[in-house]
């Protein structure tokens, strides 16, 4: 057996210390959503109606990509803040203020996967996440 440089001892045990370190990637996630406009909204009730009737049943994409801050909503793109629940308009779990072209609302996330487009306390479209 040849000697082994001291050099060489250094790289193998500073390769040991930190092999076994998780190395964990950062990224920001896309949420895909299958929404239904609503007929009529009206303001969200206390018995759990949230005061949308579907128009006709078709269903759009919604599109939320977390790393560009951007929500695409039938062929537009808007630029995405967090909506905290302590603001005005806030969500009461998680969701995002969208603005551009000429417009802004709040796309507001709950547990299970639904998700709405609401404005001054209105649902305006009702939207599932694609699993």
């Amino acid at each position: 057996m040849g000697r082994v440089k001291r050099s060489d001892m250094m790289k193998l045990t500073i390769a040991l210390i930190f092999a076994p370190l998780p190395t964990t990637a950062v990224y920001a996630d896309t949420y895909n959503y299958s929404c239904k406009a609503c007929v009529f909204p009206r303001i969200v009730s206390d018995d759990g109606y949230d005061g949308c009737d579907v128009v006709d049943g078709k269903t759009y994409p919604l599109r939320v990509d977390d790393n560009k801050n951007v929500l695409e909503w039938r062929g537009k793109k808007y630029k995405l803040t967090i909506a905290s629940a302590d603001e005005p308009n806030g969500c009461a779990k998680y969701g995002w203020h969208a603005e551009g072209n000429g417009t802004s609302f709040t796309f507001c996330t709950a547990t299970q996967g639904y998700g709405a487009i609401e404005t001054k306390d209105e649902v305006r479209v009702r939207c599932n996440l694609k699993r």
